[in-house]
């Protein structure tokens, strides 16, 4: 009777094995969780870097990012006032010089420069275009390496802003900053009071689209494939085309749920 209640009321002990493989799991799991916290902490440090970087190109180049709205001049005042014509021509022809001067010395800072754009209220970016679509996934406009990248333009687009379609890329960062805005043009309402992007290119052209539709789609949509290149075909691949568009911007990010294939795209139009 002794042995038998031994055996039924003693707890049965791991065996050295067991212990083995119990404490192995433990530090693999200890491992693997300390490594995706690292990516955490890292990936926010890296978009916090690239946020400082573009933040400071746009304190240096004022005049190319963003510029604020002048206000409107009193007709009466410009009639009556000569000098004041004359000290807004000299105004006028000032910031041109220095915007001359910033396009240079961005295209100073990195050759790929192409143009700065700002879309609505919320995006305001350098744009490169690279020798292929990979560089600037993961560097910046300054040539750091970081997961936040840059405003990108696709390579095949040889004439840049030039081309009747251009496909422009950004990442959807954790943070907000870069394309992860686009996703409230996906609200109609947004789109309608934000419905601009202006552009300055590499040359010093002044150019203004007005975005006309946004979609959730993926990877393989139709508008990606660069074959698309003539008004007359985008009327037939793009939705609610304005009737007098001939040229146009697609805005391209991921997200941050959903598959790996899943992307925004943002449509805008501009007319010659």
């Amino acid at each position: 009777m002794r042995k038998l209640l031994k055996k039924t009321d003693s707890k049965k002990r791991p065996s050295r094995r067991e212990y083995i493989i119990y404490s192995s799991l433990v530090a693999v799991g200890v491992f693997f969780a300390a490594a995706a916290l690292r990516v955490l902490i890292g990936g926010f440090v890296e978009d916090a870097e690239a946020r400082a970087e573009y933040e400071q190109l746009r304190e240096d180049f004022p005049v190319i990012a963003a510029p604020a709205p002048t206000p409107e001049s009193t007709p009466a005042l410009l009639i009556i006032e000569d000098e004041y014509i004359e000290e807004e021509i000299a105004l006028e022809e000032e910031t041109e010089e220095i915007r001359a001067l910033s396009l240079d010395e961005l295209a100073a800072i990195n050759r790929d420069f192409i143009g700065w754009m700002t879309v609505g209220s919320s995006i305001d970016y350098p744009v490169v275009r690279g020798s292929d679509n990979s560089k600037y996934i993961g560097t910046t406009f300054a040539g750091a390496r970081n997961t936040a990248g840059a405003i990108f333009m696709d390579y095949r687009h040889t004439n840049g802003f030039g081309e009747q379609v251009c496909t422009i890329y950004g990442h959807y960062t954790r943070d907000g900053s870069m394309f992860a805005p686009l996703i409230h043009y996906l609200d109609q309402n947004y789109m309608k009071n934000n419905p601009n992007i202006n552009v300055t290119t590499r040359d010093g052209r002044a150019l203004t689209y007005r975005i006309f539709a946004a979609r959730l789609t993926d990877a393989w949509d139709i508008a990606y494939t660069i074959s698309v290149s003539e008004a007359s075909s985008a009327r037939d691949v793009f939705p609610n085309v304005p009737e007098n568009a001939n040229r146009f911007l697609l805005l391209s990010t991921c997200t941050r749920g959903g598959s790996e294939d899943e992307r925004i795209l943002v449509y805008a139009a501009a007319a010659d």
